[in-house]
């Protein structure tokens, strides 16, 4: 990693305790005695991924120099991710990545899991001890600051960075950067903003930036928020954070579609994030593009190999994706090699969690999906049936898998168990609105996940056309919808709505309620506990007073 110095130099590290993490030891060896010929006072070292974990989450260092590559498994970034994940990186560590590599995604991937500093490879003797002295000395210039935030003295570590403002100048804008960064992360957005602010009043600095337009949206202006990190973008179009931010917002505003092709962007700067592929995943899924979601949910799987990130709901949510594109899939060879795909993937998670009786669940689904798509509904039943008599107390403790469990009944057939399994979900975990909301959608629309899809994507347009005043277009899209599912509760309650506005309007005439009566007798009855009982009784009375009058 470093070329030895035998000449003297200021004791830069006097009284520090370091670590040195690299593959090849001949690297480990110069860059220890670098290190203590600067003045540690002591240093040690590590070869790979566990021997630096577990020496880093029962020590504390001052300063650890970690190389990117660590050999075969895990590498520097993900060690570092790791240890934040658990917390136990003190804010007084200094951090600091060590590298060769120059592409892109890694090099920004690297950058986001924000190391306290990164030297690229290869460098000279004197180019590292100038970029080491001065990452030790910003350090130790915010050491009573990140002492404070260790102690969780929140009031304590502004007024030191004020005081680093105040002193050293140079730190002005660092000082602003912690400060404004601690706050937002209390929640703190006002405070947040005002620092954030101090720090763009000379000049444009992307970080503020974002920093800026994410407390706007905290603040609950998300359309300017929006229009802020766009132009970040469109001036900075590698600020992956502002990406991000970009899709957050876009998602509170219920633009699905947008909030995916954006995420997708950010991926193909920086696709090394375990969340970021997660969220696509779950994106993709929520607009039927399965393929995308299927793609993301197996790069997860494999970014978290090895990790303290990695799970069981990881391959259980690829499995769940991958039974959503067999399910729309038609070639047999296809649909045959996707199904030995999902349940190799279920076997290598049963290595690794082997307690784990819903991994043999989803197993068991693959089965009965092979069964399904060789048109045998008997024996796709019998399957399913016999999972749910061996497993009952694990489906009590994982209600998810009740929502597999009865898409895959509806798709062979058994609709009546199928609704009978979710109104008792609904039952049973009616303080989850999560999943009581999921469970609801597939009774008011017993299809296929891509038609559900594709109902839901026609209902949010028109309803985004019904909020907006345009009552036309809401009604035409809403009768997409219907032409869909023709009996689906909430659709025709909303297409009575908009009917009643062009009515009101004047676009229509009053013989518009004849068609206003034939879409609430379309609906199915409803439960007096279905969320939309009390709107369908209210339309019901309005309607036929109206059509009596």
């Amino acid at each position: 990693m470093l070329l030895a110095d035998k000449s003297s130099t200021p004791p830069l590290l006097r009284g520090k305790r370091a670590i040195v993490i690299d593959d090849l030891g001949a690297s480990v060896a110069i860059g220890r005695n670098m290190l203590m010929s600067l003045g540690a006072k002591q240093v040690d070292t590590a070869h790979d991924y566990q021997s630096a974990f577990i020496l880093l989450a029962r020590k504390k260092y001052d300063i650890v120099l970690c190389d990117f590559n660590l050999g075969t498994g895990l590498n520097g970034q993900q060690l570092l991710r790791d240890l934040r994940h658990i917390g136990r990186l003190s804010y007084t560590t200094l951090f600091i990545v060590v590298s060769a590599e120059r592409t892109k995604n890694i090099v920004l991937g690297t950058i986001e899991c924000e190391p306290d500093g990164y030297i690229a490879k290869p460098f000279t003797q004197g180019d590292f001890i100038q970029r080491l002295t001065r990452l030790v000395e910003r350090q130790d210039a915010f050491l009573a600051f990140n002492q404070a935030l260790d102690n969780k003295l929140y009031a304590e570590a502004f007024a030191e960075a004020d005081k680093v403002r105040a002193s050293q100048p140079k730190y002005n804008n660092l000082a602003l950067r912690k400060k404004a960064g601690t706050l937002y992360e209390l929640k703190q957005f006002e405070g947040a903003l005002e620092q954030f602010d101090k720090a763009l009043e000379k000049r444009p600095v992307t970080w503020a930036q974002i920093g800026r337009a994410r407390c706007i949206a905290e603040l609950g202006n998300t359309a300017q928020a929006i229009e802020e990190f766009e132009n970040v973008i469109k001036n900075n179009g590698l600020a992956v954070p502002a990406i991000d931010s970009l899709a957050t917002c876009q998602l509170r505003e219920g633009r699905k579609k947008e909030a995916q092709a954006t995420v997708l962007k950010a991926i193909s700067l920086s696709p090394m994030s375990i969340e970021r592929q997660r969220w696509l995943g779950e994106l993709s899924m929520d607009i039927g593009e399965i393929e995308t979601a299927v793609k993301a949910n197996r790069s997860v799987i494999q970014l978290a190999q090895g990790t303290l990130k990695e799970s069981v709901k990881q391959y259980q949510t690829f499995s769940r994706s991958l039974r959503k594109a067999i399910e729309e899939e038609t070639d047999s060879k296809v649909i045959n090699e996707r199904i030995r795909d999902g349940r190799r993937v279920i076997k290598e998670g049963q290595k690794k969690f082997e307690d784990d009786e819903s991994l043999k669940i989803n197993d068991t689904l693959y089965r009965a999906l092979d069964k399904f798509k060789q048109g045998d509904n008997e024996e796709t039943i019998a399957i399913v049936d016999a999972a749910v008599a061996r497993h009952k107390e694990l489906l009590a403790e994982q209600p998810t898998l009740i929502i597999d469990i009865a898409e895959t009944k509806l798709l062979a057939g058994d609709r009546p168990s199928a609704e009978a399994m979710l109104r008792k979900l609904m039952v049973d975990h009616k303080d989850n609105r999560h999943l009581v909301d999921q469970a609801q959608s597939i009774l008011d629309i017993p299809l296929s996940h891509h038609q559900r899809v594709l109902i839901t994507e026609r209902n949010r347009q028109g309803k985004h056309h019904y909020d907006t005043g345009d009552y036309e277009h809401a009604l035409s899209s809403f009768r997409e919808a219907l032409s869909l599912y023709p009996q689906h509760p909430s659709i025709n309650l909303n297409a009575i709505q908009a009917t009643l506005k062009l009515i009101e309007s004047g676009k229509r005439s009053e013989k518009a309620l004849t068609e206003a009566m034939g879409y609430l007798n379309a609906i199915v009855p409803l439960e007096d506990d279905h969320p939309e009982y009390s709107r369908k009784e209210a339309f019901e009375k309005y309607l036929k007073k109206r059509t009596k009058a």
